[in-house]
């Protein structure tokens, strides 16, 4: 605990205010989150079914002109990033979000999804209200501290109406900016204003993130802990392959820094030649992941293997192209991937054991964040599956310790 004496009326007044943004992150969730789906279901629906194209061709249509708009809104907002883990990074820094650079990287995010991206909403939402704490925070010009809070408490509220949890919000928040753990000014706010969003997009919604891959029944045994190695290591090695494909990518792109509409041309051709090919790897991969566990004796480990590998690729790619999202559900589509594959390989491995634990691993390699790797993995599947989940998360973070996509951060002050 902070051991700074706590002024209650200008603490309360804290945390009203991080209750708003609890308020405020779950109506931008909401929205943002319709509007996506809606303008998916109008391209790949509506006016697929519309102009009479063959699927193949109308993908490489689609992701083309999108790479094409997404060029071009960099070129007009501004070419800032939008990679989740360096916009952490910066904020782990110093406390603030650049509220300046938000609108761009939602508007950008929002053609990126419906155009088929490879890539989730979580970065471009976490930006922005995050970003609406940083901007209250000057408004009623509060000092750093408060300031630093209240822009934990936006990110926080966004990731708990994202995952209708409000533990994994604060947390992820906390893991993911490397700052010192003071109660009363980052995890307190973080978790009222986690606590109203998640009850505002349930009530919006009127549905919990409630586990969205169904296993069959499976009980835990001692042996599966040490199944967890290995598989959490084959989860740790996409997630590597994901940091170090951002990482190449980026320096092989790096011709393009000055002609942003050609690079996000290019980001888009080649996202639509890998969807023409392989459609499973279009979109965030939370829908299609479902298609990986119900049809995986059908696709066959090959076919899996590749699916999680060019999935990681071209997720990388689009990044460094100027695309803007999120990289949580891309890499648990990897890992599931690899996990049926491994299930194929080895069906003694039950199937829940076989995914939790490369999820785990994929996901911890490339978030850096353990606890909230854990609790995210658990919601997806059984309850029985979390000791596996324990080990994964631990043998994923140990492998991959010496990869990151962002430098390793100074010390930073405390909340």
């Amino acid at each position: 605990m902070n051991d700074e004496p706590i002024q209650p009326l200008p603490y309360l007044k804290l945390l009203l205010l991080a209750a708003l943004l609890g308020l405020i992150s779950a109506g931008i969730t909401f929205v943002f989150m319709a509007l996506v789906n809606g303008g998916q279901s109008l391209v790949w629906e509506e006016a697929a079914a519309a102009v009479g194209l063959s699927a193949p061709i109308f993908t490489l249509l689609i992701c083309t002109i999108g790479g094409l708009l997404v060029g071009v809104l960099v070129q007009t907002f501004g070419d800032h990033t939008g990679i989740f883990a360096e916009m952490m990074a910066e904020f782990g820094r110093n406390g603030r979000f650049n509220y300046h650079h938000a609108p761009g990287i939602v508007v950008t995010a929002f053609v990126s999804l419906v155009s088929g991206g490879s890539l989730g909403p979580e970065a471009p939402m976490a930006d922005a209200c995050g970003s609406a704490g940083t901007w209250l925070g000057d408004k009623l010009k509060l000092d750093e501290r408060s300031t630093r809070s209240l822009g934990f408490s936006g990110l926080s509220g966004m990731l708990a109406a994202f995952i209708t949890s409000p533990f994994g919000g604060a947390l992820l928040g906390l893991e993911s900016a490397r700052a010192g753990i003071s109660y009363p000014w980052t995890l307190f706010p973080s978790l009222v204003a986690s606590a109203v969003a998640t009850t505002v997009f349930v009530l919006l919604t009127g549905v919990f993130f409630g586990h969205l891959y169904v296993f069959p029944e499976y009980t835990p045994q001692l042996k599966d802990l040490l199944l967890a190695v290995p598989l959490g290591l084959l989860g740790a090695l996409a997630g590597a392959i994901f940091i170090v494909a951002i990482a190449w990518l980026g320096r092989l792109m790096a011709v393009f820094k000055s002609r942003l509409i050609l690079r996000g041309l290019i980001g888009g051709l080649v996202l639509g030649v890998a969807g023409a090919l392989m459609p499973l790897v279009l979109f965030s991969g939370e829908e299609q992941t479902l298609v990986l566990i119900d049809n995986a004796g059908a696709i066959g480990v090959r076919t899996l293997i590749a699916l999680a590998v060019v999935k990681l690729l071209v997720t990388a790619f689009l990044l460094v192209t100027g695309w803007k999202g999120g990289y949580i559900f891309p890499t648990m589509f990897a890992g599931v991937a690899l996990g049926m594959a491994a299930h194929l390989l080895f069906p003694t491995i039950p199937m829940a054991v076989a995914v939790a634990a490369t999820m785990g691993g994929a996901m911890v390699a490339t978030m850096k964040a353990p606890i909230f790797s854990a609790l995210f993995v658990l919601t997806m599947v059984q309850t029985e599956a979390s000791p596996v989940i324990a080990i994964a998360v631990i043998v994923g973070l140990l492998a991959t310790v010496r990869l990151s996509m962002t430098p390793k951060p100074a010390n930073t002050p405390q909340a």
